[in-house]
């Protein structure tokens, strides 16, 4: 958690300039866990003798292990606003915690060019993605001495809330100086290079003695004497790639062969690096916090033990532990008895007494391994179809790289089968069937009963992309080959491993008395990867191969991955597209009424349009306070976009505007905004002098089509700039066309 004064809330509980869940995760503040000093005593005391007990009488791992690759990262960050999509907020202050791992162990130094150019940056530090977010300065400081470095945000995962960041090139000698990695300095690159080249041919000598220890070592399997305990984990994922591995096309992780260069180098590295465990941590097991939270500004540590395994809002695996979290321990890691990092402190609840959750190291797993690939995910797969104008920015190449979201399987919903009258109504009892869940509704596809004769994935539905696009050479779960669920589908199993009739899975083999959530078997894949589902379709047994998708809300979820701040006034009634931070914003003490949109997919490039506000002027007066209403229509015609709606209204206007508006659950009752046009022209400029607005509408609001035919028709470059800032200068140009 970072240690600030504001944060954004939704629908999963960050803390610092994250996001807030309806079960009421802090965001600031120091949680129930902090509270009396005896209270944290008495807990303290059994975790340590547990802990002693259970490491056999082994030598405990020293605490500078653990603590000395932490960091302290100082965020300076300045916000967009979606209330006023037109302005910035004001700079904020923040902080938070972030530990050093090796990156890209066994290609640090392929070749000269690469230490002559002083790219030899094989260390990274792993934060939370709310840490770090918006960011505009990050500085991270040692837990050990007064040495800080700038850091640049390399890949960011909002979905999964963690982030990559990379020691600035201009402070990478000082950073290797610091933190004891002279080895890898620049000024060191040289003569390294030297010193292999003269041992190269020992090197091939020894090659086959060699050779076998190292491999073994670089895949986990150490000697018999270093063989971990039986309570070890097993319940890792084959399909799950860990820090250091390379993934094949079908998921399995295919271990590298170091270089002779990195194999001298990575005892060095390790040494100032941490460690991910390769799964689950059990239930009781004792686990370490290590971070800056608020209260001081030395490094904390505390102690406690797992209490629950979980999935968040998005069905992401998550673990809850008893250890105290509190603003600005985001981002630190969270050990087990072994000295390997379990997870990633996030978050804690509100008004709730040691709750705190961690994301599992499995995730993390993942998040790096998708790293390493370059998985950057496409512009137009986050944003609603807009992704060319969207990402128009001067210094786009700055921006952090995105990885793919949380993969789904593009439906709607599930429905839990405890019911036998409903079991027996969909044929189970017939087949014997104990388990399985039944499916709502598929994204892009009406609800009810397929075809008895249709084959998979055929319902009428073509093969498009997240703009709306068909996207040749693709196989997806909606055709071309790809299969996908249907309404009324019943799952019984995801990769052979069975669902219960209650929605949950087995944790594991070897951990049968523990269950969870079963799309946590689809969030700990990579986007694309492919599962096999034992569906029930018409009473018949059938066995679809889906590849797994992107989520795409239609409601947008995250500022800068699938949100941005997009507006058009008109007649001071200010337009946005709904997204998550814009309903955080207008937040209500009680649920909001666009909850229904939370989790609903989109399958084009749709967006629900609102009315944000207006700006009170003569020309809408009897509308004043109007705010928080759907847009249906404007003249009789449905936008399906924001950019569909700026197109309309400097096109198709009337000599009256007529804006029709409804409450969210009230589908049969129209509010009516009606303006004259030449009145709405005329106040135009009014309106946004008075509130400080410099154009009319957002750029990335205006289609490209649009843009094109204005620049077509106003071969003037400064008149061109100009005209964007006004809906009335903008139709002048447009009315040329038509003369000619």
């Amino acid at each position: 958690m970072s240690d600030d004064e504001s944060s954004q809330e939704g629908v999963d509980g960050m803390i610092g300039g994250g996001v807030v869940s309806s079960d009421q995760a802090v965001a600031h503040g120091v949680s129930g866990s902090g509270g009396g000093v005896s209270m944290q005593m008495l807990q303290a005391h059994p975790a340590r003798k547990r802990a002693k007990l259970s490491n056999g009488g082994k030598k405990s791992i020293s605490s500078s292990s653990k603590t000395r690759p932490v960091v302290k990262l100082m965020v300076t960050s300045v916000s967009r606003s979606y209330s006023e999509p037109w302005r910035r907020r004001q700079q904020r202050e923040s902080s938070g915690t972030g530990f050093l791992i090796r990156w890209k162990n066994s290609d640090l130094l392929d070749g000269e060019d690469e230490c002559k150019n002083g790219k030899v940056d094989s260390i990274r530090i792993l934060t939370n993605a709310h840490v770090v977010r918006n960011a505009s300065t990050v500085r991270a400081r040692a837990s050990f001495g007064p040495y800080v470095v700038s850091c640049d945000v390399e890949w960011v995962s909002l979905p999964l809330d963690l982030a990559l960041l990379k020691i600035s090139s201009g402070d990478w000698n000082e950073f290797c100086k610091g933190w004891s990695f002279g080895h890898l300095s620049t000024s060191a690159s040289k003569a390294t290079i030297e010193e292999v080249k003269r041992d190269e041919g020992d090197d091939k000598e020894s090659a086959s003695d060699i050779a076998p220890t190292a491999t073994k070592t670089e895949e986990g399997n150490p000697g018999k004497d270093a063989e971990p305990p039986a309570d070890a984990r097993s319940d890792a994922p084959n399909d799950v790639a860990v820090a250091g591995e390379d993934a094949t096309n079908d998921g399995n992780a295919k271990k590298r062969k170091p270089s002779s260069l990195s194999s001298k180098k990575n005892k060095s590295s390790d040494s100032g690096c941490l460690t991910l465990s390769a799964g689950l941590p059990k239930l009781d097991e004792n686990v370490t916090c290590v971070g800056f939270p608020q209260g001081g500004t030395q490094i904390s540590v505390t102690r406690g033990v797992v209490s629950r395994i979980d999935v968040d809002s998005n069905y992401v695996l998550r673990i809850q532990i008893d250890a105290a979290i509190n603003p600005g321990n985001s981002g630190g890691p969270v050990f087990d008895e072994r000295g390997q990092v379990v997870g990633i402190a996030s978050s804690h609840l509100r008004a709730a007494a040691n709750i705190g959750y961690i994301i599992p190291s499995k995730i993390v797993a993942l998040f790096l391994q998708m790293c390493m690939d370059g998985m950057e995910v496409k512009v137009e797969d986050r944003f609603s179809g807009l992704g060319e104008l969207v990402v128009r920015t001067e210094n786009f190449e700055d921006e952090p790289k995105h990885v793919p979201g949380v993969p789904n399987l593009a439906i709607h919903g599930s429905q839990t089968l405890e019911s036998k009258a409903l079991r027996r109504h969909l044929g189970l009892e017939d087949l014997d069937v104990s388990g399985g869940v039944r499916i709502v509704g598929a994204v892009g596809s009406k609800i009810g009963r397929a075809s008895e004769d249709a084959p998979a994935g055929s319902d009428g539905e073509s093969n498009v992309g997240g703009n709306g696009n068909v996207k040749e050479g693709e196989e997806t779960a909606a055709g071309n080959g790809g299969e996908r669920l249907l309404g009324e589908d019943v799952l019984l199993a995801i990769n052979k491993i069975p669902i219960g009739m209650d929605g949950t899975i087995q944790l594991s083999e070897t951990r049968p008395d523990e269950r969870i959530n079963f799309r946590s078997l689809v969030t700990c894949q990579r986007v694309g990867s492919r599962v096999t589902l034992d569906v029930l379709r018409n009473k018949q047994r059938r066995e679809l191969d889906v590849v797994l998708d992107m989520s795409r809300f239609l409601m947008a979820q995250y500022d800068d991955f699938d949100a941005c701040p997009l507006y058009v006034v008109v007649g001071g009634c200010v337009f946005s597209p709904l997204t998550l931070p814009l309903v955080n914003e207008k937040k209500t003490k009680g649920q909001s009424s666009f909850s229904r949109f939370y989790r609903e997919q989109r399958s084009g490039n749709e967006q629900v349009l609102v009315l944000s506000k207006v700006l009170n002027d003569e020309v809408n007066v009897g509308y004043h306070g109007w705010k928080s209403l759907v847009l249906k229509s404007v003249n009789g015609y449905e936008p399906t976009n924001i950019q569909d709606l700026v197109a309309v209204l400097v096109r198709k206007m009337p000599e009256t505007i007529e804006f029709r508006c409804q409450v969210v659950g009230q589908d049969d009752a129209n509010y009516v905004i009606c303006m004259n046009l030449k009145d709405v022209l005329q106040s135009e400029e009014r309106v946004l002098n008075k509130h400080m607005i410099a154009s009319w509408c957002s750029k990335d609001a205006m289609a490209k089509e649009l843009r094109e035919e204005v620049e077509k028709y106003e071969p003037s470059e400064a008149k061109r700039v100009l005209c964007w800032n006004t809906m009335k200068a903008m139709r002048v140009i447009l009315m040329r066309k038509k003369e000619r």
